[in-house]
């Protein structure tokens, strides 16, 4: 829009890793296939983070001190984390897309600054969606190859700087790019070369097991697409309407606590901070929606790597996520037993999810094929992100983020999640609307919490 401050583009290079250290050379690989669970997310639109920094002191100079230790410890990061380096390729006489790194490969890093004003744009009040896209950088992809991440650092005028991720989904699930992210700010505060042994990424394919042949079945998925290109890497993004704002909500420890006590006096089942936070979202959308007939229906995804048979290592690199949906009745959600019914639905679903972690996988590629072809035909509300990311905790030497958005989560169907900064909150919910539906979101989240 054209009253947006102008962000101003200082530098566009290329960070490629240094060779890899002999005792490592074998276990990190230059070019790895796509599995079902990555495949699933082919053409799903990018991810974007941001994390605002904010710089404690005027003396420290973002081109002679931050710009190159980022860069830095970005290289040798990479050295651990190869794949993120390469592209994305599917060639003709393949069945599978497969991530390659070949000679000359790196990642896109863009340097640049901006007249915004860095403490409210990391501050929890309203912004519009637009006010983030110029500090993350976008993918290249083309026809024949996608770039796997792109990084862009961005200095404002009043005392801080952001770092915009942007990854492929159909690389890695969040818990990676997390992962990754926090290896880089370990490097950059520490000044060594090699991260922590639990954010080492494990690179064999083998732990992922396929008896249903659904890696086959989700690339047949793509094939068959209605478009000229199936094999292109191009990816359709989704366009917000330029009237929607964003804006964070928190959890407190309290509020959190509080409501499970009053879901314990009618339900002796324990209940975990995600299922009843979920709940009391679905509770203000419903609210938000008004009385309607039929179902709300609410979809998240699950981390998969310990519901596998066998496990599969923590920090295996790829996409390990399973999806559960529940349907809540509208009317039950708007009673006075609102938050219980809903809290009893999504401890079904995540039940579920246990004793079949793949169970009905076979239609999940049809149903990602008719997404991404339109996403204005998504009519349930989902989650991105994930507390247990610790998002907060990636300190890169100059202190922990001021604030973390996941910019491409910019459907008013979407909701956000994260840790906090703030030790009284115990999750930070991101959310999109429209601006007097924020406004009403607002007032609904609020009141809630003052009648417990």
């Amino acid at each position: 829009m054209d009253h947006l401050p102008s962000v101003k583009i200082i530098e566009i290079c290329k960070m490629a890793p240094p060779p890899p250290e002999p005792s490592r050379a074998a276990d990190v690989p230059s070019s790895l296939p796509l599995t079902y669970f990555d495949l699933f997310w082919l053409r799903f639109h990018p991810i974007q983070r941001l994390f605002f920094y904010e710089l404690p002191s005027n003396d420290i100079s973002f081109m002679d001190e931050i710009v190159p230790k980022l860069k830095t410890s970005l290289s040798l990061i990479l050295r651990h984390y190869l794949p993120l380096a390469g592209n994305l390729v599917w060639l003709p006489h393949s069945d599978f897309p497969t991530i390659e790194l070949v000679d000359g490969d790196g990642v896109s890093l863009t340097i640049a600054e901006s007249r915004a004003d860095f403490y409210q744009l990391s501050g929890n009040g309203f912004h519009e969606v637009s006010e983030f896209h110029p500090l993350v950088p976008q993918l290249p992809v083309s026809h024949d190859r996608a770039a796997t991440i792109a990084i862009q650092v961005t200095k404002f005028q009043n005392k801080g700087f952001s770092i915009g991720i942007t990854n492929h989904h159909a690389v890695i699930d969040g818990r990676i790019s997390t992962s990754f992210i926090k290896s880089w700010a370990q490097i950059c505060m520490d000044k060594s070369s090699v991260p922590i042994a639990n954010l080492m990424p494990f690179y064999d394919r083998s732990v992922i097991n396929d008896p249903k042949g659904l890696a086959k079945i989700y690339a047949s998925a793509w094939l068959n697409q209605d478009r000229p290109n199936n094999r292109s890497l191009n990816l359709k993004l989704p366009k917000p309407k330029p009237s929607f704002v964003r804006s964070t909500f928190e959890f407190t420890h309290q509020n959190l606590e509080k409501l499970k006590q009053r879901i314990l006096k009618k339900n002796d089942e324990q209940i975990s901070s995600f299922v009843v936070a979920t709940a009391y979202l679905c509770v203000c959308t419903a609210k938000l929606d008004g009385l309607r007939d039929g179902n709300l229906w609410f979809g998240f995804a699950a981390d998969a790597t310990s519901r596998l048979k066998p496990p599969v290592p923590l920090n295996y690199f790829g996409n390990c996520l399973i999806g559960g949906m529940v349907s809540i009745e509208r009317v039950g959600l708007l009673g006075e037993n609102g938050i219980a019914l809903a809290c009893e639905q999504i401890i079904k679903g995540v039940k579920s999810l246990e004793g079949g972690a793949l169970e009905g996988a076979e239609n999940y590629g049809t149903i990602m094929s008719e997404l991404t072809n339109d996403y204005s035909k998504a009519q349930a509300i989902s989650l991105a992100g994930s507390p247990r990311f610790g998002v907060y905790s990636a300190d890169f030497g100059w202190g922990k983020p001021m604030k973390v958005e996941i910019v491409s989560a910019e459907s008013p169907l979407v909701f956000s999640l994260s840790d906090s900064r703030n030790s009284d909150v115990g999750m930070e919910i991101g959310v999109v609307k429209e601006r007097q539906q924020m406004e009403t979101f607002a007032a609904l989240f609020n009141e809630g919490f003052e009648a417990l």
